[in-house]
């Protein structure tokens, strides 16, 4: 019983007094609130700001290497020591990757009859991978247009 009588008595007493003491530390005039909130919000737009120059430095890095790999064909497709196959083996293998994917597609829909039930799954895993080859290979050769997107947004956003 004394330790409620206590508690009640000078405890309380006591927490009523530390638990003001903290709120007179953490409440400030209207004026250092105002001040503190403009200071989050710089702070939130630096964030933003150190966030779309992180984008940005990311997105020329992609393009950059997009930009690598186009260059280095083209130097070996007009290279004069550069041999008839090393010349041509990536349209080679754009060729035949489209060729084999559209006879693949060619088959699932006109000629079912000719794959085996068990085969089935296998073929179509193997059209899924060489139609995403192909999304590849177009992007490669004609460009995407989300990366022109994107490199006019990085381009506008370099002239500002």
């Amino acid at each position: 019983m004394s330790f409620l009588t206590d508690l009640f008595s000078g405890g309380a007493g006591k927490l009523v007094d530390s638990v003001g003491n903290v709120l007179d530390k953490v409440i400030t005039t209207k004026q250092e609130v105002m001040q503190q909130e403009l200071e989050l919000k710089k702070a939130e737009m630096q964030y933003r700001l150190d966030e779309r120059r992180l984008d940005i430095e990311e997105q020329k890095t992609r393009l950059a290497d997009i930009d690598s790999a186009r260059t280095r064909s083209s130097n070996i497709e007009t290279s004069a020591n550069a041999t008839l196959l090393s010349k041509n083996i990536t349209s080679f293998l754009a060729i035949g990757s489209t060729v084999l994917t559209f006879a693949l597609f060619y088959i699932i829909i006109f000629r079912n009859e000719v794959i085996k039930a068990e085969v089935k799954d296998v073929v179509l895993y193997v059209l899924g991978v060489l139609s995403a080859i192909i999304t590849q290979v177009f992007s490669f050769y004609f460009g995407s247009s989300q990366g022109s997107v994107d490199k006019n947004k990085i381009i506008e956003g370099i002239k500002k």
